[in-house]
């Protein structure tokens, strides 16, 4: 009787790891058996909450393209119609472990279960060799176990992980990352409740204009007020023009008008045109001069107009006396 030598076996090859051991991986027609080699870890990263079972994750569909794989994650449970997300294009020519991120879908429902589509995860692929030799479109059901595609427990982690690092002025914070109120800031955390029973956390950040202010800048017409009560109404347009980016109006010249500045808070605005032009000194004295000649030639014409009054009188004297001796 043979006995198997245990040393010598590779007890990898017979192992269905990251899925559960015992299923069979077939998809729901029958036609497709997923390869052990294609998947070589997977880890999720799923909300710690009671209603959520580590038990439940799965392999709900594998899309094969030439160039390409998608592996869908899902949740067995009635709640939970479709898919969680997805390791998005997997390069079917991608060196051995290569390592891929999951993508969440959008929220489609599930109540209770509703914020495992917030969850994260990493898939790490072993070989694509024997999973692109069946191109399409594979899907699993969880209803038998030859079926089943059931993901260890063991890589499934409570705790969601759902922020993987901030950034702040270009500089990446990853781990515990602590919002810290400073000056006149303030942090409230609210639970609300969604239509449908689901609750969130939302933290406001508010802020005041001066310590111990309760004042809440949580709008522009907010801050607009509280600016317009301590320094007045500002001017906000001027014609129906509003100011530029900057928040400056430019008064610009035009016509013969000039706009300047003089000191550090005053605008002069001139007429350049209205300006005498003619105040020079040598200006001054021709136009003297030029008046004098006139009046000189005045003189002359007048004298010369009395002249020949006075002689046309003398003439018609004459005139008259000659006329009364005929």
């Amino acid at each position: 009787m043979s006995a198997i030598l245990l040393e010598f076996l590779d007890e990898n090859l017979h192992r269905s790891y990251p899925i559960e051991d015992d299923n069979g991986a077939v998809d729901a027609t029958g036609s497709f058996t997923m390869p052990s080699s294609l998947i070589s870890d997977i880890f999720l990263c799923v909300p710690c909450l009671p209603e959520v079972d580590k038990s439940q994750f799965y392999i709900e569909r594998v899309v094969v393209r030439k160039n390409f794989i998608d592996i869908e994650v899902g949740y067995d449970d009635a709640l939970i119609t479709s898919p969680l997300g997805v390791f998005r294009s997997i390069d079917t020519s991608a060196d051995p472990h290569s390592t891929y991120d999951f993508t969440p879908y959008e929220y489609t429902g599930g109540g209770a279960l509703s914020p495992l589509y917030y969850m994260t995860g990493q898939i790490t692929i072993g070989e694509c060799v024997d999973t692109v030799r069946s191109l399409g479109s594979w899907s699993f059901d969880q209803s038998t176990t030859d079926k089943s595609t059931k993901i260890l427990q063991t890589r499934v982690s409570k705790g969601l992980l759902n922020v993987q690092y901030i950034s702040i002025n270009n500089r990446l914070y990853t781990g515990n990352v602590k919002l810290k109120e400073g000056a006149n800031v303030s942090l409230d955390v609210d639970t609300r409740t969604l239509d449908g029973g689901d609750t969130e956390t939302v933290v406001t950040v508010s802020a005041s204009l001066n310590a111990g202010s309760t004042l809440q800048l949580s709008n522009d017409e907010d801050v607009l007020a509280a600016l317009t009560d301590l320094y007045g109404r500002p001017i906000r347009t001027i014609n129906g023009m509003l100011p530029d980016p900057n928040r400056n109006f430019n008064i610009l010249g035009g016509d013969c008008t000039a706009i300047e500045a003089e000191g550090s808070h005053s605008v002069v605005i001139s007429n350049p045109c209205a300006r005498p032009c003619c105040d020079e000194d040598t200006n001054i004295d021709n136009i003297l001069a030029s008046i004098a000649n006139l009046n000189q030639r005045y003189a002359t014409l007048k004298a010369f107009y009395d002249s020949t009054s006075s002689a046309i009188s003398s003439i018609q004297n004459k005139l008259l006396v000659l006329g009364s001796e005929v």
